[in-house]
């Protein structure tokens, strides 16, 4: 009962998916399992990778992008470096450097909201495509989860979803089976006590 309540907890602590396009390549490449630890977007740093999903944009399909800039932040991008609060972005996670063809912006990101890139910055829709809503920055709320950079978590994840399902089948499994086990000791029991009242009726009328 511990090991299935650990891990129905993971279960819902956590969450494997799979990613749905090349937008995070070449970090996270279309049909990739990643882990996501769920989140309702409190405490989020620079450079994380996060789940989230918006009626707003994308048709409400879940989106996987990198948090750039969070609230009180300011982003610029003249055509060539991000420059974030006045200092050049070092972005190792980019394919070779490359920020991909976009034009300039200048954004000052209000409190409790997030601009977020793919890091597939020339095939990526993300909030340089919507500077028009609100400078293209989303709320931190809708965030669903953020990544684990653990390429073991998927596995660990589904292991121990599986192990979690297989403890409760078989917990089931023996507690029905303990609880016919226990009638049929009662009946047992039961045929016993009447067959020793019979006996010994029969030997009072004999007597």
């Amino acid at each position: 009962m511990l090991l299935a309540a650990g891990a129905l907890w993971g279960f819902r602590g956590y969450e494997s998916v799979s990613v749905n396009d090349d937008s995070m390549a070449p970090a996270y490449a279309k049909g990739d399992r990643v882990a996501i630890e769920k989140s309702d977007g409190g405490g989020l740093h620079h450079g994380e990778v996060v789940l989230y999903r918006t009626r707003d944009r994308y048709d409400g399909a879940d989106v996987f992008q990198r948090v750039i800039a969070l609230g009180g932040d300011h982003l610029v991008f003249d055509g060539k470096q991000l420059v974030l609060n006045g200092e050049p972005l070092d972005e190792p996670y980019l394919d070779g450097g490359d920020e991909g063809t976009s034009d300039a912006y200048d954004v000052l990101v209000p409190h409790g909201r997030m601009f977020t890139l793919g890091d597939n910055r020339a095939d990526a829709l993300d909030s340089r495509n919507f500077l028009a809503d609100q400078a293209g920055t989303l709320p931190v709320k809708v965030v669903r989860g953020r990544l684990i950079d653990n390429p073991a978590m998927p596995l660990l994840l589904e292991v121990s979803v599986l192990a979690g399902t297989l403890l409760a089948l078989a917990g089931a499994g023996f507690g029905l089976a303990g609880r016919v086990v226990r009638r049929r000791r009662l009946a047992a029991l039961t045929l016993y006590g009447q067959s020793s009242s019979r006996a010994q009726s029969r030997l009072s009328v004999r007597r």
